[in-house]
């Protein structure tokens, strides 16, 4: 017993850093993992509520030949989607659509119809937000 001369004592410190070490990476992987599932899950929100506005303008577009020249909102439980149609030439109508979360994550697309062929013929797209950084 007179032999041991202070061992426990260091080895128990450096077994508690390496447990703390171990913590401190599963509490950061798991921090990155909630942040990529978060994320993920309001990108496919906005490509829903995208999905969405195209079908309500493309449903409005073939139902009514007049234009519509104030911005429309819809709002939904997930978020909302603003759209506002031009008319560019007889056969040719713009669109634009600004989509939102809830989150304050945005997306915007534009788009032309062509009411001869039925059709979108020009399809644009800008990821505004995204990941909480502006991108121009």
């Amino acid at each position: 017993m007179k032999a041991e001369k202070g061992f426990i004592f260091p080895s128990t410190m450096v077994i508690v850093l390496f447990c703390l070490l171990v913590v401190t990476h599963l509490s950061t992987t798991l921090i990155s993992d909630k942040k990529f599932y978060f994320e993920t899950e309001q990108k496919y929100i906005l490509e829903n509520l995208m999905t969405v506005a195209v079908n309500q303008t493309l449903k409005e577009l073939r139902n009514t030949s007049g234009e519509l020249q104030q911005p429309k909102t819809i709002t939904t439980q997930n978020g909302s989607f603003t759209y506002k149609m031009t008319a560019v030439s007889s056969e040719l109508t713009e669109v634009n659509i600004k989509c939102e979360t809830i989150e304050n994550r945005k997306y915007q697309a534009s788009y032309q119809y062509n009411s001869l062929k039925n059709e979108i013929s020009v399809w644009s797209e800008n990821l505004k937000i995204w990941y909480g950084i502006k991108k121009t």
